[in-house]
């Protein structure tokens, strides 16, 4: 990556990271529907976030009918996201017999992953 698309990429993660939790949230939510995932519907994703949503920030629905849907975590961190949060993740997967998730962070995950 040249060095002023990595500069620019830095200060937009950074102006991100300012931002609150339900903003990225939301964030992660129009930029994988906007890249096309969830079709051309108005209620193509959403947010769920709340509390107690077991882990889930949102879902995208991958098919025009609405039959399959992935589910989305979306951490904005500064920390290491290590196995044990991607671990709750597919938890909340699990729970929901969802065979599809997208885990999203500001930051990186560890290399025990």
């Amino acid at each position: 990556m040249p060095e002023h698309e990595r500069e620019l990429a830095e200060k937009l993660k950074e102006k991100i990271k300012g931002c609150s939790p339900k903003f990225f949230e939301r964030l992660v939510v129009d930029l994988l529907i906007a890249m096309g995932y969830g079709g051309p519907m108005n209620d193509a994703g959403q947010v769920v976030s709340q509390s107690g949503d077991g882990g889930i920030d949102g879902i995208i629905k991958e098919d025009k009918l609405g039959l399959d849907s992935v589910y989305i975590q979306a951490k904005r961190w500064d920390g290491t996201v290590g196995r044990p949060r991607v671990q709750e993740f597919a938890g909340s997967l699990m729970a929901r017999s969802a065979r599809k998730g997208v885990f999203i962070t500001t930051s990186q995950f560890s290399k025990e992953l």
